[in-house]
């Protein structure tokens, strides 16, 4: 092994750096400051190596070369660290060393801002009169022209070549930093014996119970999966899906999981945060299992949903766009009610129950599934292969991976939790006896569905000149029902149309808010199997592309776009990811059978009055 290369210096050099005293350091820390002065001085001086040096002072290896390493540096008061380097951490007081520096700064460094200051009396006083507020994020103006007032008394001294001048930000974000450090160090403590101080925020009102509070947020599982693909030629090829995400919401009180969903592809969107949300309002059933040896656990008999309509009244998330979407926000408002709450993402502190759930999720189970793995903490790391399967000789099936995580989840909420006294937290939930002023809804189911809807105001089409019969248009598509057809009045006016995003097939249209005109279907070939607003919306982006899906003259445009990905899966993985995702929802999907020919045209009767007297009795 090649020995490391270490700067030499003489005797002389090295006795003329800085050195604390001895009996400046406490008692406790004094034996190995002078342990580490003689290391560093027999390894600088070329007597020992390295390693020795280390091992006959009885210090860390890396310790010492950390030391080598930042002695010959020059510290913000223009001379070398030296053997200052061998004070261990907390034998000073923090403002033993820095406060007392009298001289401008030369480089930035620790305690540099603090030396500038003991230098500059005047601009020490500025600071101390600042007092504006500083919240997170942008500073505010006030900051701003007293960074520009402090530059401007520097540059008039002729100070350019010190600190901070001479830093890309000339301090800014020092300056900053300092001010709120600083206030925190110097706040007040009140008396502990004092009562809670009146909550400011709206959504403290309700802590402490049972549904005040959950958090939701979606979880990138770390799984490297692959699905088989269906080819039109025959045979089942193998391909790699892009991301799975699993959307869930849990209850912060009992730690229950009160909800989730399992979604595929590059991200996920409004409609599915709005689906994970709505299944809290609905009753859990058991699933068929399929999968040998999985099992329900005992009492795991339902879901925080079963054991009354009581629902959260406060929900926490992160600020994706998937969450801040207004068609997610009005559904909410209309059908579960209570408080959306956001805040900032990547901060596991504020949302700290959901994050928690997700890491022991991935490191307990999900990592263990083929192709699981543990992703880089550092830039430029590789992930690391936990599973010791290969992905590819375990093809992934998403309704059986929903079964997986749906006894996961159940289970989960039918075992002893130690943050809530070893008991389960369905257990937790039947011992907390609801309130009168619980927020519960006499119909669950009904709310689920209307949670996944949105009002939407279309113009009627239409011209009665050359027979073009009242229709409105949505997402692409025409809509029509015999109640519209009668009413050539509405032919460009607005009308508003309740849209049940999960199934476009149908929905209500409505003259006013509350005056409904008719159930409107949508065109053929559109109306034959269910489809949600993004299986539409991936559909039409198909059909616009060059010589790509073409969905005219087909009975069903599901039927048609399946076919189409089947076709450009052996080479696009965007087709892979919609593959599973209809395989997730129609997972035993086949072409809709086409409608029966009747052998007899059909015979609509006239409007208004019908003679029969020109008509043969039999």
């Amino acid at each position: 092994m090649a020995r490391e290369r270490i700067a030499v210096y003489s005797v002389e050099q090295l006795e003329a750096w800085p050195k604390p005293l001895a009996s400046s350091l406490k008692d406790s820390f004094r034996a190995r400051y002078e342990s580490g002065c003689a290391g560093l001085m027999a390894a600088l001086s070329g007597e020992m190596g390295l390693t020795s040096a280390a091992r006959m002072n009885g210090l860390c290896r890396k310790r010492l070369k950390s030391m080598i390493e930042r002695a010959p540096r020059f510290a913000p008061d223009g001379q070398p660290y030296g053997f200052r380097v061998c004070v261990p951490w907390g034998a000073y007081h923090r403002t033993s060393s820095a406060d007392t520096l009298s001289t401008m700064p030369t480089q930035g460094g620790p305690h540099a801002m603090t030396a500038m200051l003991a230098a500059q009396p005047k601009i020490a006083g500025w600071v101390d009169a600042y007092s504006q507020p500083l919240p997170r994020g942008k500073p505010p103006k006030s900051f701003v022209r007293l960074h520009s007032k402090i530059l401007t008394e520097l540059r008039r001294l002729d100070l350019g070549n010190c600190y901070p001048l001479n830093q890309p930000d000339q301090g800014r974000r020092a300056l900053l930093r300092f001010l709120r450090q600083r206030r925190i160090d110097t706040a007040p403590f009140g008396d502990l014996d004092e009562g809670k101080e009146a909550p400011t925020v709206l959504s403290d009102l309700f802590r402490g119970r049972p549904f005040s509070r959950a958090e939701f947020d979606a979880h990138r599982i770390d799984i490297e999966a692959v699905v088989g693909v269906a080819m039109p030629n025959g045979g089942v090829a193998k391909r790699p899906i892009t991301t799975m995400w699993l959307l869930c919401e849990i209850e912060t009180e009992s730690r229950a999981i009160v909800s989730w969903t399992l979604r595929i592809g590059l991200s996920y969107n409004n409609l599915d945060s709005s689906a994970c949300v709505a299944k809290s309002l609905q009753p859990w059933t058991r699933r068929t299992l399929t999968i040998p040896g999985l099992e329900y656990a005992p009492g795991a008999c339902g879901m925080p949903g079963d054991l009354g309509a009581r629902r959260a009244l406060t929900i926490a998330m992160d600020n994706a766009k998937a969450h801040h979407s207004a068609d997610f926000e009005q559904g909410f408002c209309r059908a579960h009610g209570g408080i959306l709450v956001f805040g900032f993402a990547h901060e596991p502190r504020s949302r700290p129950i959901i994050e928690q759930f997700f890491s022991r999720l991935e490191m307990g189970v999900l990592r263990e599934v083929p192709g699981g793995f543990e992703p880089a903490k550092r830039l430029g790391d590789n992930k690391i292969r936990i599973s010791n399967f290969a992905p590819e000789d375990f093809p992934i099936q998403m309704h059986l991976f929903e079964e997986l995580l749906d006894v996961i989840v159940a289970n989960y909420n039918a075992t002893p939790h130690p943050a809530i006294g070893n008991l389960s937290p369905l257990q937790f939930l039947q011992m907390q006896s609801p309130r009168a002023w619980d927020f519960t809804s006499p119909d669950g189911e009904k709310d689920a569905i209307d949670m996944g809807s949105v009002l939407v105001p279309l113009v009627v089409k239409g011209n009665r000149k050359y027979g073009i019969m009242p229709h409105v248009n949505y997402m692409y598509v025409r809509y029509r029902c015999p109640e519209l057809d009668a009413n050539w009045e509405l032919i460009g006016k607005t009308v508003y149309a309740r849209i049940n995003r999960h199934d476009l097939r149908t929905f209500v249209l409505y003259r006013s808010v509350t005056t409904p005109i008719g159930v409107v279907r949508a065109a053929k070939p559109w109306d034959r199997t269910r489809h949600d607003q993004t299986t539409r919306a991936l559909i039409m982006q198909w059909c616009k592309q060059p010589g790509g899906l073409s969905i005219v003259g087909a009975d069903c445009a599901v039927s048609a776009y399946i076919e189409h990905l089947r076709k450009l899966a052996s080479y696009t993985s965007q087709a892979v990811d919609q593959l599973a995702r209809m395989q997730q929802q129609h997972p035993n999907f086949q072409a809709p059978a086409p409608k029966p020919q009747l052998d007899t045209p059909l015979q609509i009767p006239r409007r208004g009055w019908v003679s029969l007297d020109e008509t043969r009795d039999h």
